[in-house]
């Protein structure tokens, strides 16, 4: 476990270490003296935790947020405060957070403060997981994928960046449910999202949207960046797999709308980003198999919308 700490009092930084490397299996204690010299983009959040002071901990707050969502935060938070009752913890209840006074802590009560914060932490993460991926396939689900999608939006027309959507449509699904039994419609489609994840950058967000409808979010992505994907993805999803014994190729039509840095200062949201690429898919459905579309903005051609191959 790796330890961030952060308490601007030199001589508690090292007494503290020195008692969390006694309290607990401990790989390393960073130090820090100010919440906002953590660097997020280079720290390593896998099985680790941050201690800060009272006085720090907004400074680290402003600096977590700059990359994390109060819902998201990657690790356990415990706070040290300058008595009991200093510090009101019902007023982050996002968190997975706790205090207590640095004046009675102790290796052993530090011990046990960090076994307790890490099982609510796990406890919190399986329960987000739940609330927010598709138990199913493991895609984010629809509110996370909505969510997720206005966030996108807004930082790309702030920043001035491109962004592109694929709308997946599977071809005939309710046939496979129907021929196969529904264990072999579960497969087919776990076996689509695992081919589709494979494609999928870390900053891009693939969300199952309905029964057989999936979207792929892609940030700073031009349509030659969508087009190209989509591509590698229809591909992919061609050649046969074994699924429950049957061996079967995943058709879908994927219907794309992409937007220019220009196109985001118009009034673009997350229900229109939505129908224009359902609108790009139906267009590929009717061409046949394993096709794709474009769906090109008004705003772009200063025409009436069209949809081209």
């Amino acid at each position: 476990m790796k330890i961030f700490l952060i308490n601007e009092n030199k001589k508690e930084r090292e007494w503290l270490t020195s008692a969390l490397k006694m309290s607990s299996q401990i790989d390393s204690v960073l130090c820090h003296e100010r919440g906002y010299e953590l660097e997020v983009e280079d720290a390593s959040f896998s099985s680790a935790f941050i201690v800060v002071t009272q006085e720090q901990f907004p400074a680290l707050r402003r600096q977590l947020s700059k990359y994390y969502s109060a819902k998201d935060l990657p690790c356990p938070i415990l706070i040290l405060t300058d008595s009991f009752d200093s510090f009101d913890v019902s007023g982050y209840r996002n968190f997975t957070i706790d205090a207590f006074p640095t004046h009675a802590v102790t290796p052993d009560i530090l011990k046990y403060l960090l076994g307790t914060l890490r099982r609510d932490f796990r406890k919190d993460v399986r329960l987000k997981r739940l609330a927010h991926f598709d138990s199913l396939t493991g895609a984010t689900n629809r509110y996370l994928f909505g969510d997720r999608t206005k966030q996108t939006i807004a930082a790309a027309r702030r920043q001035n960046e491109p962004l592109a959507f694929m709308y997946f449509d599977l071809d005939k699904f309710k046939e496979i449910n129907d021929k196969y039994g529904h264990n072999t419609g579960d497969e087919y489609l776990k076996t689509f999202v695992e081919i589709v994840q494979e494609n999928v950058r870390d900053s891009d967000t693939f969300g199952r949207l309905g029964g057989d409808e999936f979207g792929l979010l892609l940030p700073k992505s031009y349509e030659i960046d969508a087009v190209k994907k989509a591509k590698k993805i229809l591909r992919d999803l061609s050649v046969k797999q074994s699924i429950n014994g049957h061996r079967l190729s995943i058709a879908t039509a994927i219907g794309i709308a992409a937007f220019t840095e220009s196109d985001l200062k118009n009034d673009i949201n997350y229900k229109a980003l939505i129908g224009y690429a359902d609108k790009a898919a139906f267009a590929s459905k009717n061409k046949g198999k394993h096709q794709y579309s474009v769906y090109r903005h008004p705003a772009r051609t200063h025409k009436k919308a069209a949809i081209r191959a």
